[in-house]
């Protein structure tokens, strides 16, 4: 299919994606610099811009922001809609610049106009652009997940500022191939929305079988001297391999913010060493309410996975359910995203963290209980913004061979 017939079409070939877009991008830029330095009255600031053309400021602002991008990919999605570009060569026109310089920063225009028009939206012309660059492909998810988190806190009608995992890997004092794990786990400044919802969060692996249901059991202490709002009100049951806590709660308001995290302790709760079928070890992690962060830790007692940096692996769970990173079938459930594994190790300063304000003492006090000193763990640390409800987050390692085998 020719340029004209794809373009008639509303349909743009892959491969020529660079080549036809990103001229237009420096094009648009450079029109747009051109005409607005030579509207008189010193418009390269956004204040007075607006007021010479009679736009609006904040476009005034994100027009000048976008156009002093050196890269055209960046220039195509920041800059404003091409309605909005119209105003200020209509404005100039009356202001007196050059026909020329009008003329020409209208045919980019109407060149971006076309543009979209093919793309059917300019939503759908940002998603194919943001591969481009990494602050392109960043900007794009992040404002997709904020508009994801805005639909699913007002459909389950229920919110919160942080949801927290913070898992400890330590080896099991009667089983040297056996890890035992407790978690800190729950919500942070969450609550509800609507009077008619019911919330429930859980504990426990998300893919175990019905021969592998871990010996799992809520520590009987709690943690809520150490929060930052009033404690949730929770009951709670164990549900198979899975311990249900449903929040109890009756109160909303802006002020009805609640912390609800409770700790899980669970002997024997993942080998320490590869298996044939299971080389990968780590944490699995499902936000149950809609949150702003997530931030999820790996402490890893120095002794367990040596050598190993963890990978970050994101899936799309859907009608297959959770899925085990050790399954290669579930690859095709992966989602790539920007985000990396922190490696925070043994860094002095590892366990404050802005979004759980007592964070540090939270971990002394379950390092006490659990017979371990906090400086004995490396912390690789996961922190996403607006994490897509219902999507599953896993840190993962590949646990070393057991003493006396050959390595992978």
């Amino acid at each position: 299919m020719g340029d004209a017939e794809q373009a008639q079409s509303g349909t743009l070939d892959v491969s020529r994606l660079d080549s036809e877009v990103r001229p237009l991008g420096r094009d648009l830029g450079r029109a747009m610099v051109a005409l607005i330095e030579t509207i008189p009255g010193g418009s390269k600031r956004p204040t007075l811009l607006a007021r010479r053309t009679g736009m609006n400021r904040v476009i005034a602002s994100k027009l000048l922001s976008a156009i002093s991008r050196d890269d055209p990919y960046e220039v195509l999605q920041q800059i404003p809609g091409p309605d909005s570009l119209r105003v200020v060569t209509r404005a100039a026109a009356m202001l007196g610049v050059p026909d020329a310089q009008v003329d020409d920063a209208n045919e980019t225009i109407d060149r971006f106009s076309s543009l979209i028009r093919r793309f059917g939206t300019r939503s759908a012309l940002n998603a194919a652009i943001s591969p481009h660059s990494d602050g392109l492909q960043r900007h794009f998810e992040h404002a997709g997940r904020y508009s994801i988190y805005q639909g699913m806190r007002r459909i389950l009608g229920v919110e919160a500022d942080t949801w927290l995992t913070s898992m400890l890997f330590v080896p099991s004092p009667d089983d040297q191939r056996s890890l035992d794990i407790t978690t800190i786990h729950g919500a942070v400044g969450m609550r509800r929305l609507r009077p008619d919802v019911s919330v429930y969060f859980t504990f426990g692996p998300p893919y175990a079988t019905r021969d592998d249901a871990p010996d799992l059991a809520r520590e009987p202490f709690g943690l809520e001297e150490f929060y930052t709002h009033a404690p949730a009100n929770l009951e709670s049951r164990q549900t198979g391999s899975q311990l249900v806590h449903m929040l109890a709660s009756d109160t909303l308001g802006r002020r009805a913010k609640v912390d609800m995290l409770a700790v899980s302790h669970n002997r024997h709760g993942s080998g320490r060493y590869r298996d044939p079928d299971r080389p990968r070890r780590g944490v699995a992690v499902f936000a149950d309410v809609p949150v702003k962060t997530l931030l999820c830790d790996a402490l890893v007692h120095e002794s367990v996975f040596p050598d190993s940096t963890p990978e970050l692996i994101v899936y799309n769970p859907g009608a297959r359910g959770p899925a085990n990173p050790n399954d290669p079938n579930r690859d095709i459930d992966r989602v790539d995203v920007p985000e990396q594994i922190e490696a925070v190790g043994k860094a002095p300063e590892r366990f404050d963290v802005p979004e759980v304000a007592r964070y540090d003492e939270m971990i002394e006090r379950v390092c006490t209980r659990i017979g371990h000193d906090p400086r004995e763990f490396r912390v690789f640390r996961l922190r996403m913004a607006y994490p897509v409800h219902g999507f599953q987050f896993v840190v993962a390692f590949n646990a070393p061979p057991a003493p006396g085998q050959p390595g992978p």
